[in-house]
């Protein structure tokens, strides 16, 4: 029976370019639900007309990433993490990630992950 192979990574589901550039099939859910199994809470959104990706990845109902402004919006980046300079969607997750969150991720969709058809 013929397959079809898709080639991605982890960090796609939190870049604005991802999967294609959100042109094909989107793994972000994978992603998200991943983390989740880990004590995370993830917000997942749009990203223009086109690309699906992880917007927040909040602990103990908190961001891990963003602070909040007097608006309610979640567009700086925390203290620690001041020092990246992009926003997130062109950011590169593994440096502003919890490194433990990174290396699980990364032991995780390794190159012996498979999905089931019926699950994609």
């Amino acid at each position: 029976m013929p397959k079809y192979t898709t080639i991605w990574q982890w960090d796609d589901a939190f870049s604005k370019f991802g999967f294609s550039d959100g042109d094909g099939w989107n793994g972000t859910h994978l992603v998200s639900d991943f983390i989740e199994t880990l004590g995370y809470e993830t917000s997942c959104d749009n990203w223009g007309i086109h690309n699906y990706l992880i917007t927040d990845i909040q602990k103990d109902g908190k961001s891990i990433l963003f602070k909040e402004d007097a608006n309610g919006s979640l567009d700086a980046w925390l203290p620690h993490l001041a020092h990246i300079k992009e926003p997130l969607g062109y950011a590169e997750p593994s440096s502003y990630l919890p490194k433990e969150l990174v290396e699980e991720l990364n032991t995780h969709f390794n190159d012996d992950y498979l999905i089931d058809e019926k699950a994609a």
